[in-house]
């Protein structure tokens, strides 16, 4: 009876052992490699927005996990698979996340050179307003005393 349990539960465990190491079957509808690349960037970014104001999203009725798989027409299930098929060659893996980090330097490089063309925008405009404030001030200053002068004339007939 020893023996039998002893067989029993060495050939789960070697029988564990191999489906462990074997590579996993892509399911149906495997999303492509390139489509991954979108919907983990997009990911990335919606939880960045859910860390930074969570509320903005909740007020606007935006459920992020919703949007993200209404966006990509695709499901959590099918998104899971796909994962899980992926995540098994590390390689392919990395690779994929390499083009989400490039992806993701990119926005910021774009984002960054618009703060940066906004703020010598914003500081362009500031110095007009400051500028034309000043004659403003100078024509309303002008108009002050031309308007005391001639109510000091209608009071002296």
């Amino acid at each position: 009876m020893n023996k039998l349990k002893l067989i029993i539960i060495l050939s789960l465990v070697l029988g564990c052992n191999n489906s462990l190491n074997q590579e996993p079957i892509p399911p149906e509808n495997l999303i492509s490699k390139e489509k991954m690349i979108d919907i983990i960037y997009d990911m990335t970014l919606i939880n960045v927005a859910k860390g930074v104001n969570k509320s903005i999203l909740e007020n606007n009725g935006i459920i992020p996990e919703q949007y993200l798989f209404n966006k990509h027409s695709i499901d959590s299930i099918l998104f899971a698979k796909s994962n899980e098929y992926y995540s098994y060659d590390l390689k392919t893996y990395q690779t994929i996340y390499d083009k989400v980090k490039i992806k993701l330097e990119k926005n910021k490089n774009i984002i960054n050179d618009s703060i940066d063309i906004l703020k010598q925008i914003s500081g362009e405009l500031s110095k007009k307003l400051i500028k034309e404030s000043k004659k403003n001030k100078i024509l309303i200053d002008t108009i002050k005393i031309d308007s005391i002068s001639k109510i000091k004339l209608i009071n002296s007939n």
